[in-house]
């Protein structure tokens, strides 16, 4: 029935606009009367026939709660319609035609279609069901929370869902925009021409994205979406970011497009098998994100890792389409281009790519191996890059990542960072380890690579060279632990000597010999131009950073670029032998003069020395080590027994301990540089030893000790790379001496001495290499004479004496070895010779002082020079 209270009809005054814009909280049975005017429809319970209200603006409601239904069609005309479902049943479409429609839709069932037609329509879905939805022309909004509509919705304009079900989506012509952040689509959600927005946050898609002609754009950052995104040509945007799920491909067509993937990872990308950019101009920027492969990305002209973003190649990368032909990638400084055997080429072959890194090339990351390659056809260009990559350290035939880059040119600063996969070292003697390749004609700027950090292997320092010795390796890099060049231009051959005239042929007797035909003329020689010298030949270049090295000479040998560590090093067995023999000194260091020895029966006597040495010495041998060292120590002795035989002989014997430290200063031959400073020693020596000693009438001699000494201290180089020096050696000596009267007063004293030698160092690790420190046996003799004054005065004796002495240490070798492979060699074998001033003093029955000093230097090529002296007591109990 029509409601009396209608003021639209009861009063004929205007239409109420307002009723068709809020909502209805009438009740009324579904008793449903159209008239010319604005018509107030509620059905809240019972059941209608269809409804046809073509003229006014008019409304509909469906109370919630209620049961009304209409069983048919509802029809509007071209006024401004409101439908507001929140219960009850529609069994057939609704049609609002032309107009500002609107629709509410709570509740309650709709078994056919919706069509709003024409003018700017709204319709709003929390609940209930419809088959699909057509909102027409105009501006249209949609908005669901809710509900299902079971079939499509079509020609929508501005749509945004939250929840609920819907077939698919053709939201066709104008300028559409559709936000998912719940719900569901089964099919697809498809636009048509124009600048459509699509953005999906949440919920699902279970078929495709596809927009039409027109600058679109389509952001995915949550939900799901199982069929491909396509777009057609215009210039269209894509964003996927956050926890979007991609189940197929991502098509932008022709245009310029621009992609924009932000913290996805491998996870995320697993199942999107193609990303691709299509014709046209198009830009792929991964903003911090991931991806294990880069074959699903294709036609691209410009690609940019940002933001900690890491693409790692196994495969090929392809910029460019087939009318650009190529393009650029650009890392910035965050961001990881990784490879194992992957490759950035352009989709024309004659075309070149470019790559700029700001960030870094990876070969390290995934690999366990070295030989790994990124291959580049086109332009590199290092905008303070880094390049990773993993060598193993030894000789020209050594396995390393390279780089690879092929037609183009190689500019920029890159700084190279390599690690060691276990190579022990070894002298590179031609173009040593390449690590990246210039091919097909590229070509390298001297300035394009430098070494990050210190590069070390066994005993060797590698360092970054561009040029190699061979041709056409001018414009690669690569590792030497050597100085090295092109070999000597061969002299030419000289020409073949002519071939010599055949011998006549024979004539039969009387048969005339026919004249020999005189040569035709030859041509005048053409000048020929003066080659010149021939192209220049080009010597290696070190890279930007590289410590300065010795100049290579054409055809020379390689020069060994040992680590600084190495001289310093090599002289630890030497030091510990100079220790332990400086320790030991000769009797009359130790025990002053035959004439103070004098006590007999047990504990007789003990005794006491200072001593100190300030030397330089120099060894031959692989690169020829300087020790400049002080060494300073004590001993502290006594004697245990003493007995004199019937025939005037004393024989005593005693133990002692010292202790004595040598600090000093090393060079040697290291980074190519003979005398080049290495670093310093320090090395302290605990010493126990014992002594047997015989004295006979006129004051003849014999002197045996043992002694052993356990090392430690430790050894630094110039760049802070330490080892600790710890081990045991163990010394003996026999000495005698024959004193001669020359007048009453003086004595010539000639005296023998060997000394033999062993020392057993600890192995070490200096946190580059297995260090073994081999000692040789020593065995070192000493020839000399002391002439020797004796004069009582005032109750003291004193001994004044000038000696002189011929050392030699015999033929050895002490060996350290680097990780088992290269032996660092040095000759110990050395002659010198001594001159020395000393005395003996007995101030009283019980207590004696001597000291003594001398000047040593070298007799053989082996420099050598030292100051050593020493100050003692003996006290007789």
């Amino acid at each position: 029935m029509k409601l009396g209270f209608s003021l639209g009809h009861a009063l004929k005054i205007a239409p109420v606009t307002l009723l068709a814009f809020t909502p209805v909280d009438l009740h009324g049975a579904c008793t449903l009367v159209a008239t010319s005017g604005d018509d107030v429809h509620v059905c809240d319970s019972g059941n209608s026939g269809p409804l046809t209200d073509t003229a006014g603006n008019n409304s509909l409601g469906f109370a919630a709660g209620g049961t009304g239904a209409i069983g048919g069609n509802v029809t509007f005309g071209d006024g401004q319609d409101r439908v507001d479902m929140a219960s009850g049943r529609i069994s057939g479409s609704v049609g609002q035609a032309g107009g500002a429609d609107s629709f509410v839709l709570g509740s309650g069932l709709i078994g056919g279609d919706v069509n709003q037609g024409s003018g700017i329509d709204t319709f709003t879905m929390s609940g209930g069901s419809l088959r699909s939805l057509y909102q027409g022309d105009g501006l249209d909004r949609f908005t669901m929370t809710g509900g299902t509509i079971s079939n499509a919705f079509e020609d929508g304009d501005s749509a945004t869902m939250s929840g609920g079900s819907i077939g698919r989506v053709d939201m066709k012509l104008d300028d559409n925009q559709f936000q998912l952040s719940g719900g569901r689509i089964v099919g697809n959600l498809v636009t048509g021409f124009g600048r459509d927005t699509i953005i999906v946050s949440g919920g699902s898609i279970g078929g495709a994205i596809s927009v039409s002609g027109g600058d679109d754009s389509v952001s995915v950052s949550g939900g799901e979406v199982l069929g491909e995104i396509r777009t057609s040509f215009g210039n269209d945007l894509f964003n996927w970011s956050g926890d979007g799920a991609l189940r197929s491909n991502v098509l932008l067509a022709e245009g310029n497009d621009t992609a924009r993937l932000e913290n996805l990872d491998q996870d995320h990308l697993s199942a999107t098998p193609l990303i691709a950019g299509g014709l046209g101009n198009d830009a792929l920027t991964l903003v911090n994100t991931s991806s294990a492969g880069a074959a699903r990305f294709t036609q691209w002209e410009s690609a940019s890792l940002t933001d900690g973003s890491t693409l790692a190649l196994a495969e090929a990368f392809t910029l460019g389409d087939s009318v650009s032909g190529s393009g650029t990638l650009a890392i910035d400084p965050s961001s990881t281009l990784a490879s194992t055997s992957g490759s950035v080429l352009p989709f024309l072959a004659q075309q070149l790519v470019t790559v700029t890194n700001a960030g870094t090339l990876d070969m390290t990351t995934g690999s366990s191996v070295a030989g790994d390659t990124l291959r580049i056809d086109g332009n590199y260009v290092g905008n303070n890059g880094q390049l990773w990559l993993q060598s193993v350290l030894a000789d020209d035939a050594s396995t390393s990542d390279r780089l690879i880059v092929a037609r183009g040119r190689i500019t920029g600063t890159t700084q190279l960072t390599v690690a060691n996969l276990g190579g022990a070292g070894a002298l590179t003697q031609l173009n040593g380890i390449e690590v990246v390749q210039a091919s097909e004609g590229a070509i390298s700027d001297a300035s394009a690579f430098s070494l990050r950090g210190a590069l070390s292997a066994g005993a060797y320092q590698y360092y970054l060279f561009k040029g190699g010795a061979t041709a056409g390796s001018e414009n690669s890099w690569f590792l030497r632990s050597a100085v090295v060049s092109p070999p000597a231009a061969q002299a030419p051959l000289p020409d073949p000597a002519p071939a010599p005239e055949p011998p006549p042929v024979p004539q039969a007797p009387g048969q005339p010999v026919p004249p020999t035909p005189a040569p035709p003329p030859q041509p005048a020689p053409v000048p020929q131009p003066d080659p010149g010298p021939g192209p220049a030949r080009l010597l290696p270049v070190p890279a930007i950073g590289t410590p300065p090295l010795p100049a290579a000479v054409v055809g020379a040998e390689p020069i060994a670029l040992y680590r600084v560590e190495v001289p310093t090093w090599s002289v630890v067995p030497s030091a510990a032998a100079i220790l332990a023999l400086t320790s030991l000194g000769t009797f009359h260091e130790r025990q002053g003069d035959q004439s103070l020895l004098r006590e007999t029966g047990a504990v007789p006597a003990g005794w006491t020395r200072l001593l100190g040495d300030d030397f330089r010495q120099r060894w031959s041998g692989t690169v020829s080590p300087t020790l400049d060292a002080t060494l300073k120590g004590y001993q502290i002795g006594h004697d245990l027994y003493a007995h004199q035989h019937d025939n005037e002989q004393i024989q005593r014997a005693g133990l002692f301990v010292a202790h004595s430290r040598l600090d000093g200063d090393v060079k040697g031959f290291a980074q190519g540089h003979e005398d080049r400073s290495s670093g310093k020693l320090d090395m302290q020596g605990d010493s126990l030893g014992a002594y047997w000693t015989l004295t006979g009438p006129g004051a003849w001699y014999v002197d045996v000790v043992l002694m052993g000494t356990r090392l430690e201290g430790r050894a630094r180089s110039e760049r802070g790379v330490r080892i600790d020096t710890e081990g045991e050696a163990f010394t003996a000596s026999i000495e005698t001496g024959y004193p001669f009267n020359v007048s009453a007063h003086w004595v010539l004293e000639p005296q023998a001495q060997w000394i033999y030698q062993r020392s057993d160092l600890d192995s070490q690790h200096d946190g580059i290499s297995h260090l073994s420190l081999d000692s040789g046996t020593r065995n070192t003799g000493r020839l000399g004479a002391r002439f020797k004054g004796r004069y009582p005065q005032s109750g003291l004796l004193l001994e004044p004496y000038v000696r002189a002495n011929l050392w030699r240490t015999f033929s050895g070798e002490d060996h350290v070895t680097f990780d088992n492979a290269d032996s660092i060699d040095t000759d110990y074998a050395s002659t010198r010779a001594d001159l020395g001033l000393g005395i003996s003093a007995r101030v009283s029955r019980e207590v004696s002082f001597y000291a003594g000093a001398d000047y040593t230097q070298n007799l053989d090529a082996n420099d050598y020079r030292g100051v050593r002296g020493s100050i003692g007591m003996r006290v007789s109990w």
